[in-house]
């Protein structure tokens, strides 16, 4: 890691997200779900939204989009998009880019990012959720689950991990 990023993580380091009860929920107890995702890993997450939806778990994706605000990708499910002007230039993102996030109940998020991205590592250290699942090991990830070849991939492991908890 470079000098910037040594800065952006130790700025980071001294930032508290709201305080939240954690705790793991199997797949059958999930209510709301929260997932951060780069702009080109937006097709990959079709496929888990779809079948969140079949279990009547509630969605939400924030896109992290460093291109011009005319040419944001649109999906065609519940998503944020949060552009380069909601970050700091150290990569930290700004309160009034997540204000909205910051009071929701979310039980699982889930940053599909790689370590090296810092604008997705702030975005999961401060929005609250009871659970945070990562592809790599951070103290702020309850769960880190290594990575496959695809985002999809992942995604189904994602599934596979959350079916095995068992909570009662």
């Amino acid at each position: 890691m470079g000098f910037i990023s040594n800065i952006s993580l130790y700025l980071l380091s001294k930032k508290e997200s709201p305080k939240v009860v954690k705790q793991f929920f199997s797949w059958n107890e999930l209510k709301n779900v929260l997932i951060i995702a780069n702009d080109n890993q937006l097709s990959d997450v079709v496929d888990f939204l779809n079948t969140c939806s079949k279990q009547s778990i509630k969605t939400k994706v924030i896109v992290i989009y460093n291109g011009k605000p005319e040419t944001a990708p649109k999906p065609h499910f519940e998503h944020t998009i949060i552009n380069k002007k909601g970050f700091y230039f150290f990569q930290l993102v700004k309160q009034e880019a997540i204000n909205e996030f910051l009071n929701q109940k979310n039980d699982l998020l889930i940053n599909l990012s790689d370590e090296e991205n810092l604008q997705a590592l702030s975005i999961s250290k401060l929005i609250p959720s009871s659970c945070k699942i990562s592809r790599f090991q951070n103290p702020i990830f309850d769960i880190t689950i290594d990575k496959t070849n695809t985002i999809s991939e992942y995604l189904k492991q994602v599934v596979v991990y959350l079916n095995m908890i068992k909570t009662k």
